[in-house]
């Protein structure tokens, strides 16, 4: 699945000032979630969103952030809530994206919350989830999941950001 590369994620605790992360949380329950059916099976629900005025900050930070120096196109917007309690979906992303930005936004602080990521076939890494960590990663070379059904887990709302390299 990945050729011999190293995880490279990025991982940013506190990523949101306050004023920001509270703008976000408090609108997870204004906004209406739409099932979202994969391969593997329904387990999550999305809100996407488009890139627009008012936004414009939200994706200038996560620029600022992880990658200031590079050019990357945003492909897919949305926020997503998930309990995998069944499962575990490992997965790459989207063919047509390259990398991913994942902020942790409402859940229980708890390891199996989280993301996991693996090398060479075997679960490698484990990130918990906490209020406001955001991951960076590449998301088509590194397989990953929630590790929801692996223990104690709670619903999770996330803010998914995928992006591809622009092609010059």
């Amino acid at each position: 699945m990945m050729n011999n590369t190293a995880l490279n994620i990025q991982i940013k605790d506190n990523f949101f000032t306050k004023k920001e992360y509270d703008i976000l949380y408090n609108n997870l329950d204004k906004i209406y979630f739409l099932p979202n059916i994969n391969k593997a099976g329904n387990y999550a629900a999305s809100h996407p969103f488009i890139p627009n005025k008012q936004n414009k900050w939200l994706f200038d930070k996560i620029k600022k952030q992880f990658f200031p120096n590079e050019d990357l196109e945003i492909v897919i917007c949305r926020f997503d809530v998930r309990h995998n309690k069944e499962k575990v979906f490992s997965h790459l992303d989207n063919k047509n994206t390259n990398y991913n930005c994942i902020v942790y936004l409402k859940g229980e602080e708890i390891t199996y919350n989280g993301t996991g990521f693996y090398y060479e076939n075997n679960l490698n890494t484990y990130i918990g989830f906490v209020k406001n960590r955001a991951l960076f990663f590449n998301g088509a070379d590194i397989v990953h999941s929630d590790l929801q059904a692996l223990g104690p887990s709670s619903a999770r709302y996330t803010l998914n950001i995928f992006y591809k390299s622009k092609t010059k």
